[in-house]
Parts: C-alpha cells; structure tokens; sequence
C-alpha cells in the first residue's frame, strides 16, 4: 500500500490541503506559514493561484500528494 502524505482536494478557487501523516503534520506546522483562520479541521486553505507550488514543494520534500477534484 503506498503511503499517502497529503490529500489535495481542488475546489476552483482553492484548494483544501489535508496533511495525513505525523511528519506531513510536523512539516505544516514547523515550514509552511499557515495562518490559524485558514484551517478548517483537519485541511487548510490554498489560494489556487500559490497552491500548485505548495503541492510540488511538498513533493520536493519527499512527501506524497494525492489530489481529488
């Protein structure tokens, strides 16, 4: 079974990024500059227009990325 990181739901006009893992969760916390109001739930808010780059940055780190449409 392959090991899911992040699932990335695209929503037009933005994405809903959901770290799925311990260290996805780390990373968010520690490296990406999430504001507190962007979260809902478990997922966090991406502008679709910075949002692409986030999820190849992730892959970059070594994560996995799943993306839902």
């Amino acid at each position: 079974m392959t090991r899911q990181d992040f699932i990335v739901t695209d929503q037009s006009s933005v994405w809903l990024f959901e770290p799925l893992t311990e260290a996805a969760q780390r990373f968010v916390r520690e490296s990406v500059n999430v504001d507190e109001w962007l979260w809902q739930g478990q997922r966090f808010v991406v502008d679709y227009l910075s949002a692409g780059a986030l999820a190849e940055d992730l892959q970059d780190e070594g994560f996995s990325v799943v993306t839902k449409h």
